[in-house]
């Protein structure tokens, strides 16, 4: 059902299932940013056009980089996004064009389309990716992939590389004295010691561990590595509370986020007017049917709140950069059309 033109996936969210809830809202919450929108609609036509690098290319994959620097999460967004949003691949006939074997995943490239008009198939492999499997959150502990290691020796080779140029660049300039001397003179910095980790801004660590499996029982290792994680987290970030973790924390943030696109559509006034075919669609879907939504104070909450839920989400975002819902469009005062 449309109001004003406005498609129901675009704001009646009821009908999306626990399992898709995180995939589904970082999907919608990335179709309000421009910023996400053009970076991925400029990667497809450059992959398209030649992939040729040059100062664009670099300029493109800088842009590219800043949406992944929130960690796997942003594969739900950014999977397929070189793919041509007209094409529907199959696995079926290997002489087809668009033939694929029957292990790849189901992803298209119809970013910025709606997440309830992705196919059933698409949408279960992108929560896939949001949820790590069925869960909401990700697994407290798993091992790493090979790749993970590659860019935990590339970093390590690269820091290694840095510190060991400014011992170089020290001691050309006094020369016949030691690393020790200089350090005790004051002109050399201490080894500073490499970490052999990799951190995400999403919170996650990727690092190298030694355990002495045949010397502990799984009790003492427990109480080990507990000791460990105390005094190893990152004091950017704390012991997080479980607010905004639990399916129905979600599930209002895509509620806020209908509200705020409906808001964008219409004020408060036409959604609550009574007797017209828009407040009808709206106040009678199972999204919007409860007592409360009849508080035009509830709406505006629910407008500001979705702004803020975007930029916790997207850290980084241009700074300025509004949702695409967020400045009113004009639509009809009076009994605006409501078609199926």
């Amino acid at each position: 059902m449309r109001v004003a033109g406005l498609p129901s996936a675009d704001w009646e969210f009821s009908e999306v299932v626990d399992s898709e809830l995180v995939g589904c809202c970082y999907w919608e919450y990335a179709r309000e940013s421009d910023f996400i929108r053009q970076t991925l609609h400029r990667y497809r036509e450059w992959f398209h056009s030649g992939a040729k690098r040059n100062k664009a290319s670099g300029r493109l994959f800088a842009s590219t980089e800043r949406i992944q620097s929130i960690g796997d999460i942003s594969d739900v967004i950014v999977r397929g996004c070189c793919f041509p949003s007209e094409m529907v691949w199959q696995s079926l006939d290997a002489e087809a064009k668009n033939y694929r074997h029957p292990q790849a995943p189901p992803i298209t490239g119809k970013f910025p389309a709606a997440w309830q008009d992705l196919s059933s198939e698409e949408r279960a492999c992108r929560a896939q990716m949001a949820n790590y499997g069925k869960r909401l959150t990700p697994p407290a502990l798993e091992r790493g992939d090979y790749h993970e290691a590659e860019e935990i020796a590339e970093y390590c080779r690269g820091r290694a590389n840095e510190v060991f140029a400014e011992y170089r660049r020290v001691q050309t300039m006094h020369p016949g004295k030691s690393e020790v001397q200089l350090i005790e003179e004051g002109k050399l910095k201490p080894w500073p010691g490499i970490m052999p980790s990799l951190f995400w801004e999403s919170g996650r660590e990727v690092t190298v561990l030694r355990i002495a499996w045949s010397d502990y029982t799984n009790d003492a290792l427990v109480q080990h590595f507990r000791r460990w994680v105390k005094t190893s987290r990152p004091r950017n970030l704390p012991v997080p509370s479980r607010r905004g973790r639990k399916p129905g924390d979600w599930r209002a943030r895509l509620t806020r986020l209908g509200a705020m696109r409906l808001l964008g559509r219409f004020t408060p006034s036409q959604i609550l007017a009574a007797n017209t075919e828009t407040a009808r669609a709206i106040l009678e879907s199972k999204q919007f049917s409860r007592r409360k939504w009849l508080d035009t104070t509830k709406w505006h909450d629910a407008r500001r709140e979705a702004r803020a839920f975007l930029y916790p989400m997207f850290p980084f975002l241009p700074k300025g950069e509004i949702p695409r819902s967020w400045v009113r469009k004009s639509t009809p005062v009076n009994g605006a059309t409501v078609s199926g």
